[in-house]
């Protein structure tokens, strides 16, 4: 039974973020309010949850408890995260088992917005697929479209932020996206 409504629930959330996305694409305005992060996370990895596990990828979620509330569409943002943590599982797919953790993080900026980094200790990205990666029709997977990271960089600056990728210290990558803290 608890599986079950755990799959409703989730069939409803995808329903959800799917009419979201067409209305995006169609050019509607987002459904922007003041939402906590934390909230936009914790769905996300909801999400993501059963596939970490499969490939043995531990997930951290590093927001502080006080962080401002952002200003946004909160199934667009989750869409985003989504994303972000599903590529950062799928590049750790090759890593040793011990390094296989993912954290998600997030923090008020110098600009007054709030930066959201996810951060992956997979296989990492050379400085020209980095210079790439946003284009249309661009991937790094066999079975990808390259339009993930293009249509969650366009969501990030319709939202007023930006989107942009690092190496990971640490090894790995870290996207990195900032959203506003109130209304423009």
């Amino acid at each position: 039974l608890a599986a079950m409504e755990k799959a409703s629930t989730q069939a409803e959330r995808a329903g959800k973020i799917i009419r979201r996305t067409r209305e995006f694409v169609k050019k509607s305005e987002p459904n922007r309010a003041l939402v906590a992060l934390a909230g936009i996370v914790e769905e996300a990895i909801g999400f993501a949850e059963i596939e970490a596990r499969k490939a043995s990828v531990g997930i951290r979620v590093d927001i502080p408890p006080d962080l401002p509330p952002v200003f946004a569409d909160r199934i667009m943002i989750e869409q985003v995260v989504l994303n972000l943590v599903k590529n950062g599982i799928e590049a750790m797919q090759q890593a040793h088992t011990l390094d296989r953790e993912l954290v998600v993080s997030a923090r008020r900026d110098e600009a007054g917005m709030v930066e959201v980094a996810v951060a992956d200790r997979g296989h990492g990205i050379d400085g020209e697929t980095a210079d790439r990666l946003f284009a249309p029709f661009y991937t790094t997977k066999q079975e990808g479209m390259g339009m993930g990271l293009n249509i969650c960089r366009s969501i990030i600056e319709f939202h007023k932020g930006r989107m942009w990728v690092d190496a990971n210290p640490e090894g790995g990558t870290i996207f990195r996206f900032t959203l506003p803290l109130e209304a423009p």
